[in-house]
């Protein structure tokens, strides 16, 4: 896919669960696309990128934005620590 128009973006986005949502910038006067879902009461809101921009973005980087982010928990261990090293 070259390019992405506005009707691809929303059914890729809505294939996935979330909703099409565009924000005005009105001090820049410019547009900006955002994916939003509720989850229970909470709603939940992905920038994507500028709308004059949207042609550049590809299917794939589309999907990575709209992927579930890692959640780390307090006291969870996401990397392995270094070794300790011991000088002679």
């Amino acid at each position: 896919m070259l390019s992405m128009t506005e009707e691809e973006a929303r059914s890729i986005m809505r294939s996935n669960g979330w909703v099409y949502h565009e924000r005005p910038r009105r001090s820049l006067r410019t547009r900006y696309l955002y994916a939003e879902r509720r989850e229970g009461k909470k709603k939940i809101e992905r920038y994507i990128c500028p709308l004059s921009r949207l042609g550049e973005l590809t299917e794939d980087e589309l999907k990575a934005k709209l992927a579930p982010e890692a959640i780390e928990t307090p006291g969870e261990v996401t990397e392995t620590p270094p070794e300790p090293t011991e000088d002679p």
